[in-house]
């Protein structure tokens, strides 16, 4: 009866862990994070949901406001894509930022190659793009984060995962490198 109880409290304590949002973020150590002033959403419905594309585009102009960063309708520092796979699989280039030997220049060269990867359902995905160079400088991952699966009812899918969805985003942002 006690170890019944002991395996009990156990399982009831790590459940919560089995759902807990797992945040990646990557971004180009020599972008110059300090001169982007302003940002502009390459589009604003990454998400099946317009209710739920609505709260990341919400959400994401929270934490830049936060940072310091304005919104603008033309010429931005940055451009900001954001995809939600809700419902099925999607596959999207990987960005790997780094350097590489470039025997025709002295010294190291940035590069940013690609490959793809699965963005496995209930993943939000957010690219930053300096538009300057039209390369990704930043992206952030926040895993489980749209849990319930699409259905004809919109707004009850939004009010669902919205509590994860600023969440996710809070993580990603408390990543971005701070101003040097």
């Amino acid at each position: 009866m006690k170890s019944a109880l002991i395996v009990a409290v156990i399982l009831l304590a790590s459940a919560p862990l089995a759902y807990a949002q797992k945040v990646t973020v990557k971004y180009d150590k020599a972008a110059p994070f300090a001169n982007y002033k302003t940002y502009q959403f390459a589009s604003e419905t990454g998400a099946r949901n317009p209710i739920v594309s609505q709260m990341i585009v919400a959400a994401v102009e929270r934490e830049f406001t936060a940072k310091g960063l304005t919104k603008v309708d033309t010429n931005p520092d940055l451009r900001v894509s954001f995809l939600a796979a809700s419902g099925m699989n999607l596959q999207v280039g990987e960005v790997k930022f780094g350097y590489n030997v470039n025997p025709a220049y002295e010294g190291l060269v940035p590069t940013a190659g690609t490959a793809t990867w699965d963005v496995t359902t209930g993943t939000l995905l957010i690219d930053l793009f300096d538009s300057k160079t039209d390369r990704v400088v930043f992206r952030g991952t926040a895993k489980d984060v749209l849990q319930r699966a699409p259905s004809a009812d919109m707004a009850a899918d939004a009010k669902m995962v919205s509590k994860q969805v600023n969440k996710g985003i809070a993580k990603i942002f408390k990543k971005y490198p701070k101003k040097r």
